[in-house]
């Protein structure tokens, strides 16, 4: 390759490969561990060209992210020193900055001492224009997020001057997706800015809202009756036939010893008597047990499982 890194001086993108065997070996020890980047040099070597002609025309904007992408592609040592250079340019100071160390650790791990030592004195030059933002926090912030623009901070930042892009920044205090204090500030280089938010009275967030069944099914949006056509009385029924079916089988015994007898038997005229007054109760019986009439009958609804943050509930009509 014959491409060339202005920031340092005749370097090209291509890595070290000095120290190869240890670095391989290393990489297969973590490959149960760590992410692997894709590899794909061809590529990588085509995005690089591609922002370094963006570069030679200063559209910073479109050549960053190309940088980036090739480096993903095939993480090449000059690629992060065109990167680190063309963000310092593009005005993101902070990002930069980091850039450069990045790009300074991994050059002493490829043993690279020229590209070490010109990463490192860029990022020294970096340091005096390096705009801070000191972040202080009033109160507990248990249950609550402090974010600088869209990053979020660790608490052991607090109070810790941070290196930031120049440019406008908003700290926020949220619970959740909701704002509950912000405060904006204009960072410009070599200057360090502070902002302070008091989350001493910030009301404590509303009780977990638990929706309680105020009825049981059956009630509510759910009828618990319905009206339907039953029989008045099975159990009336049963009986007036069974009662019928004795009273017909005495009615014909005293038929039958009434017709024996010469005159007529008056034990079996009573029999009779009985039989048939036994058969005509058990049809009236029988005839109003088995008249249909409108009732209603309660609802039974399979039962409902609710589980809540604390407790599981079932309901229903058993």
């Amino acid at each position: 390759m014959t491409t060339s890194c202005p920031v340092a001086a005749d370097f090209e993108r291509r890595r070290s490969f000095r120290f190869v065997a240890p670095v391989l070996a290393f990489a297969a020890l973590s490959l149960g561990s760590a992410p692997v980047l894709a590899n794909d040099p061809a590529a990588a070597e085509a995005l690089f060209r591609v922002a370094k002609g963006l570069m030679e025309k200063k559209n910073y904007a479109e050549a960053c992210p190309k940088f980036e992408g090739s480096y993903k592609l095939d993480p090449a040592i000059g690629t992060k020193l065109n990167w680190a250079d063309c963000v310092e340019k593009q005005g993101q100071l902070a990002r930069a900055w980091a850039l450069w160390g990045e790009a300074r650790d991994q050059a002493k791990r490829e043993g690279d001492k020229p590209r070490a030592d010109l990463a490192t004195r860029r990022q020294k030059e970096l340091d005096p224009r390096l705009p801070h933002l000191t972040v202080q926090v009033k109160g507990s912030v248990e249950g609550l997020g402090v974010y600088r623009d869209e990053v979020k901070l660790d608490p052991v930042t607090f109070g810790v001057p941070l290196p930031v892009d120049p440019g406008k920044h908003v700290v926020t205090l949220r619970r959740g997706n909701d704002v509950l204090k912000e405060a904006a500030v204009e960072s410009k280089e070599k200057a360090t800015d502070e902002v302070t938010l008091d989350a001493t009275d910030v009301p404590p967030p509303p009780p977990e809202q638990v929706t309680q069944p105020q009825t049981m099914p059956g009630q509510g949006d759910k009828p618990k009756y319905r009206i339907a056509t039953v029989r008045r009385s099975t159990g009336m029924l049963a009986g007036g036939v069974v009662l019928g079916v004795v009273g017909g089988i005495v009615g014909l015994v005293g038929a039958g010893t009434v017709g024996l007898s010469r005159g007529g038997s008056p034990g079996g005229w009573a029999t009779l008597g009985v039989g048939a007054v036994m058969f005509g109760g058990g049809i009236a019986l029988g005839v109003i047990g088995n008249q249909k009439i409108q009732r209603k009958l309660e609802v039974t609804y399979m039962p409902e499982v609710f589980i809540g943050p604390s407790s599981v509930m079932v309901r229903g009509v058993f």
